[in-house]
This record gives structure tokens, sequence and C-alpha cells, in this order.
């Protein structure tokens, strides 16, 4: 269904700028209103189709169609056809030669009223070489041109350009990858690589939207395609991870939608006072913070399988697509596991029908201190594993087993420890830690959410007892040095043999993690 044509108003017959307000004013109260009923991806589109329309008609106003040599191109997410509710509008002013002083006059009217409309318009105007160029040197302007759609104007400068942007001098799949893998991991860092934080962005947090455009921006460089969906064909998704990615973007559109409404501009961050009108526009109820625990509740597991979707698939690129992995020296393990580099990989593909080595894996990653990941092939047995799991882990003794070795080693709380964290397996092991997942807390001290901030609380207490971090807190350090049991914090019992009384102590432990553990930080 074309939702554009569903808005049933016509462009004004007037181009005065109160005609255009008034049109506007129509269209964000029909988008508002079909939000209840229509899905958020019709809406965004329908946007960027509303954008099109007043876009062309304003072209012809201003006598910018009489110029042959002028393209009118939607770069980034407007040229994907996409637009939330105050999204920015990119355009490239596509031009053969420099401008006349006429045209220059033309163009500064069309944007000085997209302007006046209040409209979030980043414009550029360049030729098809000074686009090669400067896209060449900078991976954002890359990124924008491969996403490129004329609007109108001179077709054959815009097929110039995009015949230069699919050449491989001009990136090729390799280069472009590792500008995006680093560009992704400046990113994260500015967020403290996690998604957990209490009022987090959409679009830039680790699991955000960023990270879904990121797999796409990738793989269609490499194989040349313009969507997502494309990519199931080549093998690079399967169907499962194809929807799940789209089910999970839908999510994260649906609160940036929200958000944009309930806000008035294009905000990314989901801060405290938009949180209770954004959970209601959403469906979650008006009863203050128990709607926003379920909406945020629902936005973490979200990024947590996105954030794991995205390292599987990014690093599945680099190895088995751009055959990075060929070479790297492999080592066994075990029976079941072996290293690669530096990851560890699962030798079958039925390696996890025994339980216990979803465990073992963790074990290993605990005992080798050159593992500092897992490999994407074993992410995705692991992912598959996950979610036929029958109970708890906790209720296969050689799980526990494997679990009490892990909390017992020199470097259980170590990477071990985040990775179990990351991928679910703690929420898989601990029904205690499975209700604390994507927990909020209402409160200045916490920045985080419950099972976020466990986590590198046990980290932290983890770096007291090691050399190099004496500095950072010497107070700690030694108190740590002083203890007869410095693994009292990290685990209360080593002998528990019955699920139910470590599923009852691992309740107690949480509690006493949170009431206790300030006093000794402080």
């Amino acid at each position: 269904m074309n939702m554009a044509l569903a808005f049933n108003k016509s462009l004004p017959g007037l181009c005065t700028l109160d005609s255009y307000k008034k049109y506007f004013a129509e269209f964000n109260d029909w988008l508002k209103n079909a939000f209840e009923h229509q899905t958020v991806g019709n809406l965004v589109k329908a946007r960027a189709r509303f954008i099109d329309e007043v876009l062309v008609s304003l072209w012809q106003h201003f006598d910018l169609h009489t110029h042959k040599k002028i393209s009118l191109i939607a770069v980034g997410g407007y040229g994907r056809g996409e637009l939330h509710p105050c999204s920015d509008i990119d355009l490239l002013l596509l031009t053969d030669s420099k401008l006349d002083a006429q045209q220059k006059e033309q163009i500064s009217q069309f944007i000085t009223l997209l302007w006046d409309l209040r409209l979030e318009v980043g414009h550029s105007v360049r030729s098809v070489k000074e686009s090669v160029t400067l896209g060449k040197e900078d991976i954002t302007i890359a990124t924008n041109l491969m996403e490129m759609r004329l609007l109108t104007g001179s077709k054959d400068l815009f097929d110039e350009l995009q015949a230069q942007v699919c050449k491989d001098n001009f990136w090729t799949s390799q280069a472009f990858f590792q500008a995006k893998r680093d560009e992704q991991q400046q990113r994260h860092a500015q967020y403290h690589g996690t998604a957990y934080n209490l009022e987090p962005n959409l679009k830039a947090n680790p699991g955000g939207l960023r990270d879904i455009q990121t797999i796409g921006w990738v793989a269609k460089k490499h194989f040349n395609t313009r969507t997502m969906r494309e990519l199931v064909a080549y093998q690079y998704l399967t169907e499962d991870e194809y929807q799940e990615l789209m089910e999970c973007e839908a999510y994260l559109w649906q609160m940036r939608f929200a958000l944009h409404v309930e806000s008035g501009r294009n905000e990314n961050r989901i801060l405290f006072d938009y949180q209770p009108a954004v959970a209601k526009r959403l469906g979650f109820g008006d009863d203050g913070k128990a709607s926003v625990e379920r909406m945020m509740k629902r936005f973490f597991q979200t990024v947590q399988r996105v954030a794991e979707l995205n390292d599987m698939l990014l690093q599945h690129f680099d190895g088995s697509i751009l055959n990075s992995q060929s070479k790297l020296k492999q080592q066994k393990l075990d029976d079941f596991f072996e290293l690669t580099g530096h990851l560890i990989r699962a030798t079958d593909n039925a390696v996890f029908a025994r339980r216990e080595n979803i465990l073992r894996l963790f074990w290993h990653i605990a005992n080798n201190s050159n593992i500092t990941g897992i490999h994407s092939d074993t992410i995705r047995l692991l992912r598959l594993v996950r979610r036929r799991l029958m109970g708890d882990l906790q209720d296969y003794e050689a799980c526990r087993q494997l679990f009490m070795s892990i909390m017992r080693h020199p470097r259980g709380m170590d990477r071990a420890i985040t990775l179990m964290h990351r991928h679910g397996i703690l929420a898989s092991y601990l029904p205690a830690w499975r209700n604390i997942v994507g927990q909020m807390q209402f409160d200045l001290f916490h920045a985080y959410t419950v099972d976020e901030h466990t986590h590198r609380v046990l980290k932290n207490l983890y770096r007291y007892s090691q050399a190099g971090f004496e500095n950072e807190f010497p107070l700690c350090t030694d108190i740590v040095k002083r203890m007869e049991n410095r693994r009292f914090y990290i685990w209360p019992v080593f002998s528990m043999t019955s699920p139910k009384a470590e599923a009852a102590i691992t309740q107690s432990w949480v509690r006493w993690m949170h009431v206790n553990l300030a006093n000794c930080i402080s």
C-alpha cells in the first residue's frame, strides 16, 4: 500500500511559507494518529515519500528543473527511503560544472524555505569528481553515497556518480569493512562498550540501530546489493537471523518514532523525562515506573540480541568472506574445541547436544589466556542451542561442576564471566540472574541496569586482586590482599549440589552484592 497516498491531502497550490507550514502540520498529525494502527516501517517510508513530493514540487517552483545538469539526490537514511518524524534530510545537489549566480540564488531560496519549514536539512553541492574524491577520504561520505537515490534532475549525472561509487577503486570490500569496524569500535568506546545505560542512545549505543546498519553496509558493499533481504541468498545471513534483525529493528524504530513525537525534535537519547510518555505511546501502560521498566527491559533484551548478531556477522564477514582466518594457526584444546588464532571454535556442529559443553566452552576461555573471543561459527551454534534449552543449565550435574570450576578459576571473573554475560549463558544458568537482565534502577547512584551493574562490580573486584591496578584504588587493593579468602565476593558456596539450593543462594548473593558491596567499593 502506498502510505503517502493514505495522507489524503494535496500539495498547496500556492508556494507560500504559511501554506506549506499548514500542510506539514496536517501531515504530522496524520503521522501521529497512524502510529496506532500502522506498522512503523510503513510510516517511516510514508514520511520519506511525503518529503520526496514536497522537494520535487519546490524544485520545480524555483525553476531548478530547467537546469539540465543538476541532480537532486537523497543520501544516507533518506536515501534508503526511511525518515522518522524529525530525522535529518540529507541532500546532495550534483552538478557537472560550477554554478552561476542565478543557480546559486535559486538553490539558496530552495534550501532557505526548507529551513523555514523547520526541517533538519543537511546539504552539499558537489560535482561527480568532488563527490568521489571526498568519498575516498571520508568513510561517512562514502557510506552516504552508497545509499543515494535520485529525486529529480539529471539521471545521467546520477548514473555517472553511482557507477564511480560501485567501483573497487572507490572503496574495496576489505578497506570499507576495516573502516566501518574501526568506526564502530570508536563509537562503542564512547558508551563504555555497553548498551545497558539507563538513558541509552537508540542509534549509537552498542546494539542500537547503527549496529544493524553496519551489518548491512559491509555486506552490501561486498555483494553490491540494495537490501538486507538479499543477503540471505548469499548465505551471509540465515533466514532466521534476517527475521530476528528485522524484528529488533522494528522495535527500535517504534521507540525512536515515539521518542521523536514526544520530544518534538531529532532526539535519539531516551532520557528519563521522555521514558513514561514513550512507554505509554508504545502500549506498555500508564503506571509510571512499572510501564517504563517493561519497555526498557524489552529494549535491553533487543540490543543484546543485536550486539550478538553484529559481533557474529562482522566476524563471519572478516573470516569467511575476506578469508582473513584462512592462515591462522589451529590448536586442539580437547575433543570438542579448538583454538583458531585467538578464537575458540567448536569442532562439531552437534557439540552442544551435550549441555555441559556450553559451560566447558567458557571454562576453556578462563583457562587459556590466549583466547580473546568466540568464533562466529560457534556463536551461531550457541544461539541455536540457547533457544532450545528446556529448563536451566543448573539442572545438569555436569554443568554445575563446570560452572563452579569457572567460579573457582583464578581468571574466572575475567573474560569468561563477561562473555557468559554477553551471550546470555549466566541467564540460562541462573534463574535469579535472568530476573535482573535489563532491570532498571531509578536512582542517581546507578548508571546501568541491575545485571550490568552486578557484572561490573564483579569485574572491578576481580581487578583489585590483579597486579597493575594498585594505583587506581589502593585502599581496595590493600583490603583484598588482606582477605583470607579473596574469592568470597565471587561465590558464597563452592560445594552446592542441589539446583534449588543454588537458586536460593544465588538470590541471596545478588541481593548481598547490591546492598553490601557498595560499602567495600567506597
